[in-house]
């Protein structure tokens, strides 16, 4: 008998469809090969640029990025500096916004970074260099820990004895420094908030009052400090030392303490954009800051200590490690305490 056409279409059609289903069962079942590092490296250098969100001291980020494009020409370069606070504050703005526009962000964290991490602030990837680290430094193969930050207080060695300087935390209470006394405010920079908290703990909850007894006068970050005392606007300054050593290294006369009281450590992660305009770009330069020559260079340029295993320490100045009673930043600055520390010194200065 013979079989309709409509037996033969509907043959025809079945036919290829299992053909198509088996095809397609058999690409879902193949393991997609991952891009390789020289393709993602190949791939960078079309995107050919990437754009840098940080909080490093000021004159160290254009011979840091000049470091990279040494290293790869192909990669242009663009920046914004800002304090921690106003940082991570633009950063979220914009990613609510739907705006992407940072490859790579580091930063002194507080609780909206960790929040990030889970709102989709940061690709999930795993660096080459990152073998060359202590497991402490990376966070779900998304943040990583490249640097560290401690509090201190300078003085401006032509205007101020050593002998008579400042060596604890109190000091900067004294009448005697009054109109003399020089730091970054609280509502600018996390770790601030961090010194602010500890203070608080070791019995200074009134810190705010007293400095604004004494005519503290406020400047922009920890370059704008440094060089308020080297000019001599002010005499003594607590400072966040991310300008510090460089300009000891230069012979700026600056007398420094770590008051024996304690103080707090900071630590600057670093992140991929998961939202990256420049994604592979991106992938490059953060993993050129995590090798031997990027972490020397954020070294030697950035101010801080770096976390890569067998890196040399800073030249002038002492490893966290022989400092007296160090307290992790992040960890005593909760959301709620670093909101009322922000208020208070708000409130107290009259900014809003």
């Amino acid at each position: 008998m013979m079989k309709s056409s409509w037996y033969s279409k509907a043959k025809s059609w079945l036919t290829g469809g299992a053909i198509a289903a088996t095809a397609l069962a058999a690409a879902l079942s193949s393991p997609v090969k991952a891009q390789s590092w020289d393709d993602t490296v190949a791939a960078a250098k079309k995107e050919g640029k990437v754009v840098f969100y940080n909080n490093l001291q000021p004159n160290g980020i254009e011979p840091l990025l000049q470091k990279f494009r040494d290293k790869y020409p192909e990669i242009q370069t663009e920046q914004i500096r800002l304090g921690s606070n106003p940082l991570i504050e633009r950063f979220q703005t914009e990613f609510n916004s739907g705006r992407h526009i940072a490859d790579v962000f580091i930063t002194f964290p507080d609780e909206r970074v960790t929040e990030g991490m889970k709102q989709g602030w940061m690709a999930q990837w795993t660096p080459p260099e990152l073998s060359n680290f202590p497991a402490g430094v990376n966070q779900n193969n998304m943040l990583f820990t490249l640097q560290y930050a401690r509090e201190a207080i300078i003085w401006n060695k032509g205007l101020v004895k050593d002998s008579e300087a400042p060596k604890e935390w109190a000091d900067l209470f004294d009448p005697k420094w009054k109109g003399k006394v020089g730091m970054n405010p609280p509502w600018r920079s996390v770790s601030i908030q961090q010194i602010v908290a500890f203070w608080e703990d070791k019995g200074f909850p009134d810190a705010a009052e007293k400095l604004k007894a004494n005519e503290v006068r406020f400047f922009e970050g920890s370059g704008g400090i440094i060089q308020a005392v080297i000019r001599g606007d002010v005499r003594v300054a607590e400072l966040t030392d991310l300008p510090l050593n460089p300009l000891l290294e230069d012979g700026a006369p600056i007398g420094y303490v770590y008051p024996k009281s304690g103080t707090t450590s900071s630590a600057n992660v670093a992140f991929v954009a998961k939202n990256a305009p420049h994604p592979n770009a991106a992938r490059v330069f953060l993993n050129w800051l995590m090798t031997k020559e990027g972490q020397e260079a954020l070294q030697q340029y950035g101010g801080l200590s770096v976390t890569r295993n067998g890196i040399p320490p800073l030249s002038k100045l002492p490893a966290t490690s022989q400092l007296s009673n160090v307290v992790s930043g992040e960890e005593i600055l909760t959301p709620e305490r670093q909101k009322k520390i922000v208020e208070h010194w708000r409130t107290v200065f009259g900014v809003r």
